[in-house]
């Protein structure tokens, strides 16, 4: 159980915190949230940058948008690059051959990439399925909500305004 926590915490806790401090220290510096505000005000606020569709340059802010632009919308945005991730490494490293790939021809290809994202997208949907290996759902769900919030609040300063508040900048 203690190491399915803290894989957890290292697969899941950690991407969503370093996710949710970059979306919203993006939104602070564009002067969209203002730093101190309470989570009503930024929750209100994020319904609002929804609506506007704008600043949708970054593919993991159309995402998270797609997703809700919230907690969950964060949590799911990070699930899905996660899911790439592995996708991507497993294609890397247990290559199967263009031979294998391309054997039913590439409109099998393609189709087969189309319904993977789908996939993908599915299980980044229900996140809290994906993450659930042998603990807690309510663990799940809180280790996710804490380091979005923990994320928030730390998207209000820059990195180096961090490590001098430390003093280790």
């Amino acid at each position: 159980m203690a190491f399915a926590f803290i894989k957890l915490l290292a697969n899941l806790g950690i991407p969503v915190f370093l996710v949710t401090w970059y979306l919203f220290r993006r939104l602070y510096q564009r002067g969209e949230l203002t730093s101190g505000a309470d989570y009503d005000t930024i929750k209100s606020h994020l319904k609002n940058i929804k609506k506007q569709k704008t600043g949708r340059e970054n593919l993991l802010h159309k995402n998270w948008m797609k997703f809700g632009g919230g907690f969950y919308g964060v949590t799911a945005a990070t699930t899905l690059v996660w899911i790439e991730l592995v996708d991507l490494w497993s294609l890397i490293f247990d290559f199967p051959g263009f031979a294998a790939l391309f054997g039913d021809g590439l409109v099998s290809f393609l189709v087969g990439v189309v319904v993977n994202q789908i996939q993908n997208f599915i299980q980044a949907a229900v996140w809290f399925a994906y993450w659930n290996d042998g603990v807690n759902i309510f663990i799940t769900f809180a280790v996710a909500y804490c380091s979005y919030l923990l994320g928030v609040r730390a998207g209000e300063r820059t990195i180096q305004e961090w490590l001098d508040r430390l003093n280790l900048g």
